[in-house]
C-alpha cells in the first residue's frame, strides 16, 4: 500500500521538497526508528509532476504507508518516541541533505506578532508584552546542539510498530538547534494532555536519554515553545482564511501559551 502527496501549489520550492525526500532516502532504520519514505515511479524518481484540473501542476511523491498504530497518551508511548528521536538526531549524515531553512528565527518570531491585525490590538499586546518579558528574562535562545531537525515532531507525525517509531510529514525538517524537537512535542503536551502533560513529558526526557532539572534545558523550551507556537500563527496568517471569532481564539490561544511559558508555568515543565 501507498499514498500520494500532492503539495501545495505554493510556499515550497521543489528543490525543497526533493531535499526532504532525499533526507527520508538516507535514514538508516533502527529497532527503535523508520521513516515512512517516497517510493520512486517507473523512471527511478521521488518526486513527479501531476497535472490537476483548473489548478495547474503540482510536485507530487508517492509515500509508503506508515507502518503501525496512532501513537496514545501513556508513559511508554511517549518514551518511545523519545528514543527513536535520540536515534533520528544521532544520524548525523542527515545534515548534508537537509535543509538550509532557518528553523528558529527570533526575527520572525517579531514579524508575526507585528502581522496581527489591529481589529486584535489587545491580544498582539499580550503577545508583545510576553516576548519583552521572556527577552528581559535571557529567555530568547535554543541551547544544546545543532543539527538535522524533524521540524514538526508530534504525536500525529508518529506511528508505533512495536519497540519501532515510524515518523513521517517531515515538510519542515531542516538543519537547527535539536531542541526544537524536543519543545515541539513538549508544546503539544501543552496543548493537548492537560494535567498528564508534566508525567508523559518525563517519560519522553527518559527515553531520549536527557536527564530532567537541567535549568538552561528548561529555558531553551520555554523560548521554543514560543517559536513554535508563532510558527504555527504564521502559517495561519500565510495560508488560511479565519472568521474573527476563529481568529480571536487563535491568538488568545497564542498569547496564552507565551505568557505562561515567561511566567514559568508551562504545564509539561512543572516540576521540572
Amino acid at each position: 500500500m501507498a499514498y500520494v502527496r500532492l503539495y501545495r501549489p505554493e510556499g515550497r520550492l521543489e528543490a525543497e521538497i526533493a531535499a526532504e525526500l532525499a533526507v527520508l532516502d538516507a535514514v538508516v532504520a533502527t529497532d527503535r526508528l523508520d521513516v515512512a519514505r517516497a517510493v520512486a515511479n517507473q523512471k527511478g524518481r521521488l518526486l513527479t509532476q501531476l497535472q490537476v484540473p483548473g489548478f495547474g501542476t503540482r510536485p507530487m511523491a508517492v509515500f509508503q504507508v506508515a507502518a503501525g498504530r496512532p501513537m496514545r497518551e501513556r508513559p511508554d508511548d511517549l518514551r518511545a518516541a523519545g528514543a527513536a528521536l535520540a536515534d533520528l538526531h544521532g544520524q548525523t549524515q542527515l545534515a548534508a541533505r537537509a535543509l538550509q531553512r532557518e528553523l528558529v528565527s527570533e526575527a520572525e518570531v517579531d514579524r508575526t506578532i507585528a502581522q496581527i491585525e489591529d481589529g486584535f490590538a489587545a491580544e498582539r499586546a499580550r503577545l508583545v508584552a510576553a516576548v519583552a518579558d521572556l527577552r528581559g528574562q535571557g529567555v530568547s535562545r535554543a541551547g544544546g546542539p545543532a543539527g538535522f531537525c524533524h521540524g514538526d515532531f508530534r504525536m500525529a507525525n508518529l506511528h508505533r510498530a512495536g519497540d519501532q517509531i515510524v515518523m513521517f510529514d517531515f515538510d519542515d525538517c531542516g538543519l537547527g538547534p535539536q531542541q526544537l524537537d524536543l519543545a515541539t512535542i513538549g508544546w503539544w503536551l501543552e496543548l493537548a494532555a492537560g494535567d498528564s502533560a508534566a508525567e508523559l513529558w518525563r517519560a519522553f526526557l527518559a527515553g531520549y536519554g536527557q536527564a530532567e532539572g537541567d535549568a538552561e534545558l528548561g529555558n531553551s523550551l520555554r523560548w521554543l515553545v514560543v517559536v513554535q507556537h508563532l510558527r504555527s500563527l504564521r502559517f495561519l496568517q500565510d495560508y488560511c482564511q479565519l472568521d474573527a471569532e476563529t481568529w480571536a481564539d487563535a491568538l488568545d490561544s497564542a498569547a496564552g501559551m507565551v505568557e505562561r511559558a515567561a511566567s514559568g508555568s508551562l504545564r509539561f515543565l512543572a516540576g521540572a
